[in-house]
């Protein structure tokens, strides 16, 4: 008898044909594939739209309501002071417009532009080609954040003034009473400070800003030198942009440039005051040394290596006093800077033949009149030289003497009417002034030891 199941398993191991689809259904299938190709085409290329525009608007958004910069500088730039007085002024502002970029070079890689308008009134130099310059700039009222009046702005160059770029800044106004700041000193491509009356500090070439607590005093002025940052904290009175004004009281305090832990200096705190009459006080620092002359007249002096106290350097005073303070905190009196390494130059305020000047060759225990310099304009800052050079900003230009103060020429170039509010020699060839007027947005660059001055505008 034959197996019932060898019919079912001849039908299952037969070969098997299947039905073709009904006529048109793979033209179908192509038909849809298409279509879905086309509509992930437009939603790719809508998406890739919208982050176009993002990215568009972004970086202004973020440098007007941030004002972010470039970082610190290569690690291998020289550190050094904007004049052998150790001088250094410069500052921020709120409203920078990102420079344009290659679309193949990646976003970061250029800084912003220099914000516009830049109205100058401090600035520092670390070696002869990296500088900062503060200031205010901008539109009030476009500016911000917080408020849209805060146009605090910071420049920077790497070139030595051939261009300049946009900076991260304090956010804080101008020098206004107890708030805001005027000037700027950099230690470094990383450490820097703005300050006048207010006290900020940088550690990380600008990106990034803190406010330094003064328990109510008024930082006059600041210099760095050696391992130290120093500044002088006043108790004022002044209201407005006369912020300077009716300071007494003053104290000389120290810090370390890469912390913002500030103590008073041992053997200075109480040098400085004139019995409470208002008045300024002259800071200028060396490698080596500072040199501090307070209302009283009686130069102190110490290292500024951080160990030991400052001493005064005589019992008797200078030939003339500070006197009171000038717009920036400086002494509109006597004008104190450094030359060679233990020499000093001392002008003095006008008297009938000009304004008289002392030079010291031994650290400011003794003092003889080197000459008379040019009446011309009111004296406002004063440089010095290893070659014993001597450069004086006035109202009216400046002036330059060779031979230690007993000759003076005026420089030449195409000066700013109104003269200047400060000058500084970052070596002895090269220098940079600040014009007295603001609204020139420009500053003035020497290499030739300030015999001649040419303009760098800053935009």
């Amino acid at each position: 008898m034959a197996d019932p199941r060898d019919e079912l398993d001849t039908w299952t191991h037969a070969q098997i044909q299947p039905l073709p689809p009904p006529p048109g259904t793979f033209e179908l299938i192509r038909k849809r594939a298409r279509r879905r190709k086309v509509t992930r085409a437009v939603v790719a290329a809508a998406g890739a739209a919208a982050v176009i525009a993002v990215i568009a608007t972004v970086p202004r958004l973020v440098i007007t309501q941030l004002n972010l910069g470039p970082g610190p500088a290569p690690s291998g730039a020289q550190v050094g002071q904007t004049s052998a007085a150790g001088h250094h002024h410069h500052r921020q502002q709120a409203s920078a417009t990102p420079q344009p970029t290659p679309d193949t070079a990646p976003p970061s890689t250029a800084p912003p532009l220099a914000p516009p308008n830049f109205a100058a009134t401090s600035v520092t130099f670390v070696g002869t080609a990296t500088g900062y310059v503060l200031g205010q700039a901008g539109t009030p009222g476009h500016c911000g954040p917080p408020s849209p009046y805060i146009c605090t702005s910071l420049a920077g160059t790497d070139d030595g003034g051939k261009t300049w770029h946009g900076v991260s800044a304090p956010v804080t106004g101008a020098a206004k009473g107890p708030t805001g700041v005027s000037q700027v000193r950099f230690y470094n491509t990383s450490d820097g400070w703005a300050f006048g009356p207010e006290l900020w500090a940088t550690h990380n070439g600008g990106k990034r800003w803190k406010q330094i607590s003064t328990g109510g005093l008024r930082v006059t002025a600041l210099e760095t030198a050696g391992q130290r940052v120093y500044a002088v904290w006043a108790q004022c009175s002044g209201t407005g942009a006369n912020w300077a004004a009716g300071c007494t009281g003053q104290a000389l305090y120290s810090a370390a440039p890469g912390r913002n832990r500030w103590e008073p200096v041992p053997g200075a705190a109480t040098s400085l005051s004139l019995n409470g009459t208002p008045s300024a006080a002259a800071l200028v620092i060396i490698s080596s040394r500072g040199y501090l002359l307070p209302p009283t007249g009686v130069l102190v002096s110490g290292p500024v290596s951080g160990v030991g106290g400052w001493q005064p350097v005589t019992g008797s005073a200078a030939p003339c006093l500070p006197g009171p303070a000038q717009a920036d905190g400086q002494p509109a009196g006597a004008l104190l800077a450094t030359t060679t390494a233990n020499g000093l130059v001392l002008v003095c305020p006008d008297d009938a033949a000009g304004r008289v000047v002392y030079t010291s060759p031994d650290a400011g225990r003794t003092w003889q009149k080197a000459g008379t310099a040019p009446a011309a304009g009111t004296a406002t800052s004063v440089a010095g030289t290893s070659t014993g050079a001597i450069v004086l900003a006035t109202t009216a230009g400046i002036e330059l003497s060779k031979d230690g103060g007993a000759t003076w020429t005026a420089a030449q170039g195409t000066l700013p009417a109104g003269g200047f509010s400060y000058v500084g020699m970052t070596t002895p060839d090269q220098g940079v002034a600040v014009p007295a007027d603001a609204a020139v947005h420009a500053v003035w660059f020497s290499y030739d030891g300030g015999a001649t001055w040419q303009e760098s505008p800053i935009s």
